[in-house]
């Protein structure tokens, strides 16, 4: 099958040539459309059949969900019954734009919502109502940049092709899930970071790292907690609700409990260990995190090693001082003193300010 291309000005998109895209949409069939971020394949939303083409298309086997393009939110109602507020917060600053949000729905996976930015595909969604899609290649092929690039690798499943020049981005739009509740995790990545999701959402999440997780990086988290509680006026128990993500993790746990002596000493300042449970480092850990705190030199090398090409992750790793703390384990109680004190005294003169969102 040759496809009708069919060429746009993005700026006036002509309507008789969008209408012949709306007609094959309607009879159930499916045409390559552009975005900012690459160029889509779609299907009219709700119809099995249409579906079923999309994921022959695709070569998508089983029930795994499309994401659905709407152009204004309207079109969404029908869709999902309450938009909880915190992704109402990310629909409002980054809709339009390359951000698809998985909105809980009551079902397992959630939906997958776009609101893309290119004018020609919302005009044409303007017509048709919410499509499903996925981008215009075949599995195992990179997604497409232009028009041709689509036509050339998926081209025979569609009548239509909407050529609106290349993609002002050129990368897949940053993916957001979030649970039932509220709870949320990045799946994809893409222009849109990490960073600036946590800050419209006006959350952070801080991770210290040490070795073991039993001695350092615990006090670490503990001392943290507890000078942003006693700055933000809240209890350490309420910080969560107010945005406050903090934790620690192991490059090498072997499970348990904080050391006694570090139990001991947070007590002795005012913080509380004895809950903590030693964690293993995990990626999700990493990705998920806005600001991370190697506990010395060689976790920071460690990890920046593992994950060098990982350009987001590195502009987020950092040494909590200049030198490191020195690993108390398996020496007297007063060098975990020693060891505690000089956590507290980087963390008030290098990170709590820049922590603290007041």
């Amino acid at each position: 099958m040759n496809p009708r291309i069919l060429t746009f000005d993005n700026e006036s998109p002509d309507s008789a040539s969008l209408q012949q895209a709306v007609d094959e949409i309607a009879i159930g069939n499916l045409i390559i459309f552009p975005t900012e971020t690459v160029y889509g394949l779609g299907a009219i939303q709700g119809d099995p059949e249409a579906r079923e083409k999309l994921a022959q298309a695709k070569g998508r086997l089983g029930n795994r969900p499309f994401t659905v393009h709407i152009s204004d939110m309207n079109q969404l109602k029908p869709l999902i019954t309450e938009i909880p507020s915190d992704i109402q917060k990310l629909i409002d600053r980054f809709w339009p734009g390359p951000m698809t949000i998985i909105i809980p729905d009551g079902s397992k996976t959630g939906l997958g919502v776009r609101f893309p930015a290119h004018e020609v595909t919302r005009k044409l969604l303007d017509l048709t109502g919410p499509l499903i899609a996925s981008s215009a290649n075949k599995n195992g092929e990179p997604p497409p940049l232009t028009c041709v690039n689509a036509v050339n690798s998926i081209g025979e499943e569609v009548n239509v092709a909407l050529d609106g020049g290349p993609c002002v981005i050129g990368e897949a739009s940053t993916i957001v899930k979030f649970d039932e509740s509220g709870d949320f995790r990045i799946l994809r990545e893409g222009l849109i970071s990490s960073e600036s999701i946590s800050k419209a959402l006006g959350r952070i999440n801080v991770l210290f790292v040490c070795t073991g997780n039993t001695c350092r990086s615990p006090m670490a988290e503990a001392l943290c907690k507890k000078m942003i509680a006693n700055k933000e006026g809240i209890s350490v128990s309420e910080l969560p609700a107010h945005g406050y993500k903090i934790h620690s993790a192991a490059l090498y746990s072997s499970g348990g409990a904080a050391s006694r002596h570090a139990q001991t000493v947070m007590k002795e300042m005012g913080s509380d260990a004895t809950e903590h449970p030693s964690r293993q480092l995990q990626v999700s850990m990493l990705e998920s995190a806005d600001l991370i705190l190697a506990l010395a030199p060689n976790h920071r090398d460690t990890i920046a090693v593992e994950f060098e090409d990982d350009l987001n992750l590195q502009s987020k790793l950092f040494m909590i001082d200049a030198v490191g703390v020195s690993d108390p384990v398996g020496r007297p109680i007063e060098a975990y003193r020693t060891c505690a004190e000089q956590i507290s005294a980087s963390i008030e003169k290098y990170w709590i300010e820049r922590i603290v969102k007041t």
